[in-house]
């Protein structure tokens, strides 16, 4: 990401409407099981975000944080809420999963995944 090109963009991939309601048709359809996640506190369950001088990320406290010191920073080593790339790496962390279960994406969509039963 580059600040003043694509740095308020998240670009993780989402569900389109049309396709959710399709995949939902052709399950009942043919009387199959789908299965959805809700990760809880998400975010921080992604891996560390690659970005920034050297690989890191500095941000300043939000405001009402005191410190001691006049000027502090803090390293984020997790993805955070609000942090642009976040989603990204989030969805980056659960694609590698994913792969490594035997799933792979629908060709058309990438937060739709499948795997072969036998």
């Amino acid at each position: 990401m580059k600040e003043g090109i694509d740095f308020e963009d998240a670009f993780a991939p989402v569900l389109h409407t049309t396709v959710g309601r399709l995949l939902m048709s052709m399950a009942a359809a043919d009387n199959l099981h789908l299965h959805s996640v809700d990760l809880t506190q998400a975010f921080i369950q992604a891996d560390r975000i690659p970005e920034g001088p050297n690989g890191h990320i500095f941000i300043t406290p939000p405001p009402g944080c005191e410190e001691d010191e006049e000027v502090v920073v803090y390293e984020v080593l997790r993805p955070l809420y609000g942090v642009p790339s976040s989603s990204r790496m989030l969805h980056l962390t659960v694609a590698k999963w994913m792969r490594e279960q035997g799933f792979q994406t629908v060709g058309f969509e990438d937060s739709v995944w499948s795997r072969e039963v036998t």
